[in-house]
């Protein structure tokens, strides 16, 4: 719970320190693509996507615009959280300082097109995160409470990236 706890401050800092990414209203069931700010609020997905791409029957939404969370319990039991965050003027080079500064491990990666990287936290191999930037940055983070890595957090976290990329047509 305490890294749980040290990455919401870590990403209320990103918060603070970039803005600019949060809106008004209600997010439609799906946004079209070509709406400049589908990626805002808590993303493109709708929850049975979500909970389809990391193996689950349900999730529970905690939080919304501009930093998401859920809940869901793993199939073979366990709390699997993920986190969502679109910060539309971040850039990788600042994720890479702030990977740098908190101590997380990085793997520089290319998503579809997109370059990005993997966050690995060396104190919990259940819990990985993938950005990817183009004008902004898109964050995925998945962590299972139990610290394991049984159900790969990085394999879960690029799923939920490629499904996020996938909805613009890339």
């Amino acid at each position: 719970m305490a890294r749980l706890g040290a990455r919401i401050a870590l990403a209320a800092l990103l918060i603070a320190t970039l803005s600019g990414c949060a809106h008004g209203g209600g997010q439609p069931d799906v946004r079209p693509a070509s709406d400049p700010n589908f990626l805002a609020g808590c993303g493109p997905l709708e929850d049975p996507k979500l909970a389809a791409a990391i193996g689950v029957s349900a999730l529970h939404r905690q939080s919304s615009p501009t930093i998401c969370n859920w809940t869901a319990t793993a199939a073979g039991g366990g709390t699997v959280d993920l986190t969502y965050a679109w910060l539309r003027d971040d850039s990788l080079s600042r994720e890479v300082q702030v990977a740098d500064q908190f101590g997380y491990r990085i793997e520089r990666l290319v998503a579809k097109h997109f370059g990005g990287m993997y966050w690995r936290d060396p104190k919990d191999p259940g819990s990985c995160a993938v950005t990817v930037a183009d004008t902004g940055t898109v964050t995925w983070w998945v962590q299972n409470r139990e610290h394991a890595a049984q159900s790969d957090p990085c394999a879960a976290a690029m799923k939920l990236m490629d499904a996020t990329l996938s909805v613009d047509g890339i």
